[in-house]
């Protein structure tokens, strides 16, 4: 359970608790994005509207990986789900209420640009990959279709440890399905993650090869350390040549968060050193270089473009979320009404 010193201290970080176990925290880019100050590298790459997007996990405080690099506290990792298990739809609702709630103070900000602030009262993103492994959850399928029965799309970001909630995803979809490739070998597997559960490499390749029964869009996601696992692209390249995916992003590592404990800006690599390694990565795999985000630090390779990969949401007709939130709420502070940018 979530201690009182606990609570403070991740609402001081800008989170917002909900219920027992679920949690918000605006990303930045969705603030930048109501300032016309840039956008998520989800938008550049799939469309994703970054200012009605909702980032949020269901496992505040469960995670059976302590990855070096990773800004959460991973002190609270644990082995296994513990606690009371909230409704799916108290969760949703909990969680745009809380968002909306903060962003409120955003109809102050001279520099906001109001269709998308008015657009923002009516999410239509969530990203399932706040802090903690969300397929920890045991109600992750149900959460799913609460999600995209409101006609919001979901998107969740997992470790892969746990191949028996990805298999009960089958036919519960996300949107958009994203697995952390954080080696491709055992050894280096084990030393970037540090994980509680026992054959997690073994559990991590289980969930791989379920990818194939998923029908939706897949990720392999890759966050680059230098000093731990930025090395021999070839083999990440060979190691997902015969993996079910339709998107391979290599992302940055940033010391930021609870990782500067751990880690120092020297495991940070440049984003020409990210380029350098994804085009070797994609030379072994097969793969061809489709776009990056240099100041998001990351690049995304395809073994081929295609028509469908930036998504329209402008031309669908999305259900509004069944929330509402008093137009007096205030906004708690944390990167309100009064964030600017120099852009």
């Amino acid at each position: 359970m979530l201690t009182v010193k606990k609570r403070l201290e991740l609402e001081n970080q800008g989170y917002r608790i909900v219920g027992n176990h679920s949690a918000i925290k605006v990303c930045a880019y969705t603030k930048k994005a109501l300032t016309n100050c840039g956008t998520c590298y989800k938008n550049t790459f799939y469309g994703i509207q970054s200012w009605r997007c909702v980032q949020m996990t269901p496992a505040l405080q469960h995670c059976n990986f302590r990855c070096w690099h990773c800004w959460r506290d991973i002190s609270t990792a644990s082995r296994e789900w513990d606690g009371p298990i909230d409704d799916p739809k108290d969760i949703v609702d909990g969680c745009i209420r809380e968002h909306i709630k903060i962003l409120y103070g955003f109809g102050g900000n001279k520099n906001v640009n109001w269709k998308r602030y008015e657009n923002m009262k009516l999410p239509l993103h969530f990203a399932i990959s706040l802090t903690g492994e969300p397929t920890m959850y045991p109600r992750m399928p149900e959460l799913i279709d609460e999600i995209k029965k409101r006609g919001m799309t979901a998107y969740l970001v997992t470790n892969g440890s746990f191949p028996e909630t990805v298999e009960k995803l089958i036919g519960h979809e996300p949107t958009q399905f994203y697995i952390t490739l954080a080696a491709p070998y055992k050894e280096l597997f084990d030393k970037t993650t540090n994980p509680l559960t026992k054959q997690a490499w073994e559990r991590f390749n289980k969930t791989l090869q379920l990818m194939e029964k998923l029908n939706t869009r897949r990720v392999l996601r890759l966050t680059l350390t230098k000093g731990y696992n930025m090395l021999e692209p070839e083999k990440y390249g060979e190691f997902i040549k015969n993996l079910h995916f339709d998107f391979v992003e290599c992302k940055g590592y940033m010391n930021v968060g609870y990782s500067k404990q751990r880690l120092s800006s020297a495991n940070m690599p440049t984003h020409d050193e990210i380029r350098e390694f994804s085009l070797k990565l994609a030379e072994a795999g097969g793969l061809k270089y489709i776009d990056e985000k240099p100041e998001s630090s990351v690049v995304l390779l395809m073994r081929e473009d295609r028509p469908d990969r930036i998504m329209d949401f402008d031309s669908e007709m999305m259900m509004e979320p069944k929330i509402t939130v008093s137009a007096t709420a205030s906004s708690n502070g944390n990167g309100n009404g009064s964030h600017s940018c120099n852009c």
